[in-house]
């Protein structure tokens, strides 16, 4: 059953947003009434939102989720204990104590999933928070987890690994207070049933009285519809113009607002009160005024009802306030009557054009500079490149002295972006392949501990008439444990290059440094193979014989064969059954790309089946990875999907996967450069470690005799 809101939105046909609001909330009431017993357990809820979750680990494909919509219909909703959340697996597992409703009516609206949630009776502290929450502007209080049982793939969004269900076979839902998937309470719905239709009569019918008497007078309130109550509301006699047409729906809607009491109007003015000062937090953000200047405004305007002319005015007037302090946009030059650019967003979009970093669309008729010098002229107004200041004073056109607007940061900011634009581009020189999903965020340097378990053996027989269930035991495990190591640098650049507005060099240093953060990550991962480290797990090299991972011979079909044979005899610990794990990239030197491409494509012309090849198209083109941290000729290595066994960890720190720059000298006053140079500094600070040696094999193959 539709809301009487949404079948006024409907039905409205010449009214603009503001006055389809205002007339809106002469219903307002009538979709929810605090003094019934089912007020506040209907909502309209998002489900699910398409795309990345915003914990980064899964993808929501629209394709599947549609699919499922029928599981969606009747799904349970559950609230949970903070361990439950929080604990791998799921061991505490879901009491019917802690259902708290059911969804129903799913629909698939192009963004995500939307359904009804009706709350049990028996969650009326959900209900009671909810509506609270609701009233009090703050809608996102509380969010839904999606949880469901499916068939899933990786697939790589971005720089990321991801998961992604491919079929979706059962769906729960958890209310939480940070959902990884946008799930959303919307709005309150009405309860259904004929009494309630009844009371939205009721109220209909007081409004149209109140608000057009002339026409309830000919209404036979006996037999009109509700349908046809909302389409005479709704109905706007067209004025003169349109002051009059405005003049009119406020009468009205003040005349209808009388009819419904004090305790309504009140109830409507706070709720408007409250959605403008949630407009207001966004407006401010999207206005970039400093914090001080946005907090000013906030308490100008806070808890008022305000409209967009007021508000653009007062940030249009902040903004000419905070130019005229900062010296910005005066005239200069001798003779002329040039301005310079306005604010700090103009200045960094101009830099970064000019190293062709990717900018927004807000600054696309924001002109790059010319050159690198031509840059430092026009922040700093040095003409000369002399790298200091008459008497120590800046001229008069410096934004401000020292802050993020100055030529160190501003070139800084945009040499950073140039930086990390190049690194997202970069080839991960094959990384990926062996760690998969398993990024961990470090919080601290303190060591970083992980744990595998090991398996259980085959279920005994049980008679339950006769014998209790056997304890199954507890499960050995292998401790490995890691601290964050911490890579970096400085890059300078210098006065001279600046007077020479040598473009090239920066631009070739900056070019430079992804591709060696990158390698840099990337051999740290492949050198604790190539270098056979140390397993923690057991303290053995990760090949070993005692391993059952390590061969000798050279690149051929049997030996292909050989290494997918000994990966899928690899067992289970504790159980001692066969994992039969399956590689899925062959990491080679250079040197033998020739034989691994034939290996993989060869198809003979068998006379039997004894001198086929087995392994002819076994590995997918992207599983072939020539490995230029590989010097050894001869020696070759195959792994597993880290999607079926860890093999390798990589942690960052606080999850900042690419390297940071930062100004490595503070300029002192007076002067741009110390020693004639700026320096940056850069740092990248991580780690990887191995977590199972099942998914690895190695072959150490001895050079040929000649």
């Amino acid at each position: 059953m539709t809301t009487v809101i949404e079948r006024l939105q409907a039905a409205v046909t010449d009214m603009g947003q503001d006055d389809l609001l205002q007339a809106a909330s002469i219903l307002l009431a009538a979709d929810g009434d605090p003094d019934d017993a089912d007020y506040g357990y209907k909502w309209r809820v998002r489900v699910v939102e398409y795309g990345l979750g915003r914990d980064g680990r899964v993808n929501w494909p629209r394709g599947p989720l549609q699919a499922a919509l029928p599981l969606y219909d009747g799904a349970k909703v559950f609230a949970l204990q903070d361990q439950q959340h929080q604990s791998p697996g799921k061991p505490f597992g879901k009491s019917v104590r802690e259902i708290v409703g059911w969804l129903a009516n799913p629909a698939d609206t192009g963004d995500g999933i939307e359904a009804d949630f009706y709350v049990l009776k028996s969650a009326r502290w959900l209900r009671d928070n909810l509506v609270d929450s609701h009233r009090r502007g703050n809608p996102n209080l509380f969010g839904l987890s999606h949880d469901v049982a499916a068939r899933s793939r990786q697939v790589r969004v971005g720089d990321k690994v991801v998961k992604e269900p491919v079929e979706i076979l059962g769906v729960e839902v958890d209310v939480v207070y940070a959902p990884t998937n946008n799930g959303r309470f919307l709005r309150m719905m009405a309860a259904s049933g004929q009494e309630e239709s009844m009371k939205y009569k009721e109220k209909l019918l007081a409004a149209l009285k109140a608000a057009k008497p002339q026409v309830y007078a000919t209404v036979d309130v006996e037999t009109v519809t509700e349908d046809e109550l909302i389409g005479l509301l709704a109905a706007v006699e067209q004025p003169e113009d349109k002051g009059a047409r405005d003049a009119g729906i406020e009468a009205r809607i003040h005349a209808a607002m009388a009819a419904l009491g004090e305790p309504v109007q009140q109830q409507l003015r706070d709720l408007k009160i409250a959605r403008l000062d949630l407009e207001l937090d966004r407006q401010l953000a999207a206005s970039k005024l400093p914090e001080d200047a946005q907090a000013s405004l906030r308490g100008r305007f806070g808890g008022t009802e305000w409209d967009a002319e007021q508000l653009t005015a007062a940030v249009r007037e902040m903004k000419e306030i905070l130019d005229k302090a900062s010296g910005s946009g005066l005239p200069s030059g001798a003779g002329g009557a040039r301005v310079v650019l306005d604010s700090v967003e103009k200045i960094q979009a101009g830099f970064d054009k000019l190293f062709r970093v990717q900018t927004a669309d807000s600054v696309a008729a924001i002109p790059a500079f010319a050159s690198i010098r031509a840059a430092y002229v026009e922040l700093t107004g040095d003409t000369e490149v002399r790298g200091y200041y008459e008497n120590g004073q800046p001229p008069a056109r410096l934004h401000a002295a020292y802050t993020s607007a100055t030529f160190a940061y501003a070139l800084g900011n945009t040499l950073y972006r140039r930086m990390m634009q190049d690194y997202r581009e970069q080839s991960d020189f094959g990384v990926g392949r062996l760690v998969g999903a398993h990024i961990r965020n470090a919080r601290d340097f303190r060591a970083l501990e992980s744990v595998n378990i090991g398996y259980y053996g085959d279920l005994p027989d049980i008679d339950p008439e006769d014998n209790d269930y056997t304890d199954l035991g507890v499960v050995s495990d292998e401790e490995i444990s890691y601290a964050l190591n911490q890579k970096g640098g400085i890059i300078t650049i210098t006065r001279k290059m600046i007077v020479n507005d040598d473009m090239r060099v920066v631009e070739r240093i900056i070019s430079r440094l992804p591709r060696a953060a990158r390698r840099t990550l990337a051999k740290r991962c492949w050198n604790k193979f190539i270098a056979n480290a140390t397993y923690k797990g057991d303290s053995k090299a990760v090949f070993h014989d005692d391993h059952g991972n390590l061969g000798s011979a050279a690149y051929s079909i049997a030996a292909a064969l050989a290494a997918k044979t000994a990966m899928a005899q690899q067992t289970e610990p504790e159980s001692g059954e066969r994992l039969m794990l399956r590689p899925v990239t062959v990491a080679y030197p250079s040197e033998l790309y020739n034989i691994v491409k034939n290996v993989n494509a060869f198809q003979p012309q068998a006379v039997s089946v004894d001198n086929g090849n087995s392994m002819a198209g076994f590995f997918q083109s992207e599983g072939l990875v020539e490995c230029p941290f590989m010097t050894d000729a001869n020696d070759w290595m195959m792994f597993a999907d880290p999607a079926e066994v860890e093999i390798l960890e990589l942690a960052f720190l606080n999850g900042q996967q690419e390297p940071e720059m930062f100004v490595a000298d503070q300029p002192g006053v007076g002067q741009m450069f110390v020693a004639d140079k700026i320096q940056y500094k850069i740092r990248h600070e991580y780690e990887c470690e191995i977590m199972d040696y099942r998914g690895c094999y190695k072959a150490v193959v001895a050079p040929p005799q000649g």
